[in-house]
């Protein structure tokens, strides 16, 4: 290929770097305080020449404007802005994509870097940080991103290619997605790939951010680039509801949609879906669930908040009835394990699993009932709530291995049905809240040594594990339990260590968190009905779809911004909190032809190329979570002022 000679750029880039930067370029060779760190490279037709233009962001950043021009009329066209960082490759990731590679896991997702050799390409819609890529040698740590695109024929992809000696990071203009779309989960289709055409001397400009990270010291060591992205980074927050419509909502739709009764059963369902031409109906199966999609437990408990701080008793008599339910001798095991859903009770299944995340959360909040019941003034239900809580955390504490490690889930009989993955983790602050309710030390102490273990898994990983419970792969939702339980511990230690560890397991969330506003045609309902991707969160490697799951630790980052001095976190607690009170349907809302309940929301956006109806990219499935999430949120937070 034809290149431009950039020696003219040299004299400029030295002499920027007198004022403090640690980066410089000659002849597209980038150092670091004059170590090399690799070459900017590009892959083009040989009719294209290119020259580029380096702006020092700060000390550790570099904006590479690469300006691309057509010699020759061109038919079609590929252009790539390419760094290869001179290194054999010690971690590499594709945020909310890839992971070393995605090794870990059980799920059918992308896997390595390849495949029947050929280097995979992911549109930036796929990354949460546009056209992402990350790398850590043997000295530096090396980032590459771009600004979000100006339209949708601005649309790109990106690329990371590791060797023996060395990993190529790559920005494609125009989008493709090769050999392969992942399409849904565990599914593929074929690859595609846009071109374009040029006319001789016309131009095109791609833009590269690249920051540089030594590998001293202690912590995550993506945090570098991460901070520096989020500062860059357009923050458009979403105009939203004020939190007190919020609760008002959610309560409504918990009690007026997501009530159910049947023989042997009073409580909350798992959802509405599409029913008829333009109704809605409860999901008429795996109904019913006391923690993750089912959330009965913290419905019960917000409840209870609503009779406490605005009086009604209907509140007060659906959160007693839901307990009633979830406490009856046939949830209990002799053991202390809990059966987490109902539909084995009435469907008899004879060896259901009673998994972590939702024992874990079931023990969460009864420990919590049983608090506000006292303030309710009803006391007749507290010993059997708390009995429970303690029987879960009991059972689990004597399962605990010498590790550290708890388990993903068991069955009746005790038996672990596995352990591995950081799943086990929705144990740990269940486990603390119970040494706080007894003063028992052997809770705190179960606590501390299984959060040992978790946090040092991911510390030598880089990241958590199979948190969703229809996964089984490399996600956001495991190191959400990490995050809390490390505040939690602080708070019961006084040890700041914890505060460290909890800001580097939010840097790894941060991974999954969407730092720009996407743009979608305009016939596509994204656009018709003005969703904010910005704040939204992946939700693994193995289900590329947007999610509002970060609610759940909303709390947790404006309390580590507090405990940090980091406003950062305030701002991006503020971005989560804005994405995910999108579309909360005051019960006149609109979307794809059917008015949605009020306090209603659905569960995914689907960002990239995923199983889709044609320009619906907003689903139709109002699960319980969400609206649970949001209530368990406001009702942790002492003055929402902060999510205003």
């Amino acid at each position: 290929m034809k290149k431009l000679s950039i020696l003219f750029l040299s004299f400029a880039l030295l002499s920027a770097c007198t004022d403090g930067s640690r980066l410089s370029v000659e002849d597209g060779l980038l150092s670091c305080d004059g170590v090399p760190v690799g070459r900017f490279i590009s892959v083009a037709d040989a009719s294209v020449e290119y020259s580029d233009e380096v702006d020092h962001i700060d000390a550790s950043t570099l904006k590479i404007t690469r300006t691309f021009t057509a010699l020759n009329d061109l038919d079609s066209v590929r252009l790539t802005l390419d760094f290869r960082h001179d290194s054999e490759c010690l971690a590499a990731m594709i945020p909310a994509v890839t992971y070393d590679g995605n090794d870990w896991g059980r799920g059918k997702e992308p896997k390595g870097f390849k495949t029947d050799g050929v280097w995979h390409t992911y549109s930036y819609r796929r990354t949460p940080i546009p056209g992402a890529t990350y790398s850590e040698g043997e000295e530096f740590a090396v980032a590459m991103w771009s600004d979000k695109p100006e339209c949708e024929e601005d649309a790109f992809s990106c690329s990371l290619m590791p060797e023996d000696a060395c990993v190529t990071h790559s920005l494609i203009f125009p989008e493709e997605e090769q050999p392969f779309v992942y399409s849904n989960r565990d599914a593929y289709s074929d690859g595609r790939a846009r071109r374009f055409s040029m006319r001789k001397g016309e131009t095109k400009e791609l833009v590269a951010y690249i920051h540089v990270s030594t590998k001293d010291g202690d912590g995550y060591l993506p945090a570098s680039f991460l901070d520096k992205a989020w500062e860059l980074s357009d923050k458009e927050y979403a105009e939203v509801i004020p939190p007190e419509k919020v609760w008002e909502y959610g309560v409504r739709y918990a009690k007026e949609y997501l009530w159910a009764e049947e023989e042997g059963y009073k409580g909350f369902c798992i959802g509405l879906t599409p029913y008829e031409e333009k109704g809605w109906c409860q999901r008429p199966f795996w109904k019913y669930e006391i923690g993750w999609c089912g959330q009965n437990a913290s419905f019960a408990n917000s409840l209870l908040v609503d009779y406490i701080n605005n009086g009604d008793e209907t509140s007060l008599e659906k959160a007693l009835m839901t307990l009633d339910t979830w406490t009856r001798p046939e949830v209990i095991y002799e053991n202390g394990l809990y059966i987490t859903h109902y539909d084995y009770i009435l469907d008899g299944a004879e060896r259901p699993v009673s998994d972590a995340c939702n024992i874990g959360t079931a023990a969460y909040n009864f420990l919590e009932a049983a608090e506000l019941l006292q303030k309710c003034g009803i006391t007749d239900r507290v010993g059997k709530i708390r009995e429970i809580a303690l029987g879960i955390c009991d059972f689990v504490k004597a399962d605990q291995q010498d590790s550290g490690v708890y388990g993903r889930g068991w069955y009746p009989d005790g038996e672990c049905y596995v352990r591995e993955g950081t799943v086990g983790a929705f144990l740990i602050a269940p486990m603390i809240r119970a040494y706080k309710a007894t003063a028992d030390a052997s809770y705190l102490e179960s606590a501390k040594k299984a959060f040992d273990y978790y946090y040092g898994e991911f510390e030598r990983l880089g990241y958590t594990t199979a948190g969703a419970l229809d996964t089984w792969c490399i996600d956001k939702e495991s190191s959400m339990p990490v995050l809390r339980s490390a505040l939690m511990l602080y708070e019961a230690t006084g040890d700041r260590r914890y505060i460290d560890k909890a800001e580097n397991v939010s840097h790894y969330l941060s991974t999954w968190l969407w730092h720009y506003k996407a743009d979608y045609a305009s016939e596509e309902d994204a656009a018709r009905y003005g969703y904010n991707t910005f704040g939204a969160t992946s939700v693994s490697t193995q289900h590329h779809h947007l999610d509002v799951y970060a609610i759940m630790w909303v709390a947790e980052w404006l309390k580590l911004a507090e405990l940090t001095g980091n406003d950062m976190w305030r701002e991006k607690a503020l971005a989560v909190w804005t994405n995910g009170c999108q579309f909360v349907s005051d019960g006149t809302l609109e979307i794809n032809g059917r008015i949605r309940p009020v306090g209603s929301q659905n569960e995914a956006f689907f960002e990239c190329d995923w199983s889709y109806r044609p320009n619906n990219r907003i689903n139709d499935w109002l699960v319980a979570w969400p609206g649970a999430f949001r209530l368990e949120t406001l009702r942790s937070l002492p003055d929402w002022d902060v999510v205003r």
